[in-house]
């Protein structure tokens, strides 16, 4: 996907504060937040958080705003557009699909 001029990329955490049963959340950096949920569907792992209580978005996340011990280790790059935690698209070449399921 091509930017259009104006566009900006912006760096998002989703997370699931009532369900400790679901991961961590899901970092995505895309144009919109409409945009970052169809980067997680393309990657197959919406599944996930269906039926969470609570689904927490927070736009214009930092490495700082991170779990340091879990999630920056274990992350791809946040300045391109894409899923980068886990590292589905970007980063380390998990599979597509979301074969790993942590809620499994």
């Amino acid at each position: 996907m091509a930017l259009a001029k104006n566009e900006e990329l912006v760096p998002y955490w989703i997370s699931f504060p009532q369900d400790p049963h679901l991961p961590f959340g899901i970092g995505v950096t895309a144009t919109s937040e409409k945009d970052a949920f169809a980067l997680i569907r393309d990657q197959g792992i919406e599944s996930w958080f269906e039926g969470a209580q609570e689904i927490s978005v927070q736009a214009g996340v930092t490495i700082n705003d991170l779990d340091q011990g879990h999630v920056v280790p274990n992350m791809g790059p946040m300045q391109f557009r894409g899923v980068w935690y886990p590292a589905a698209n970007i980063g380390f070449g998990s599979p597509r699909g979301g074969e790993y399921n942590p809620t499994k």
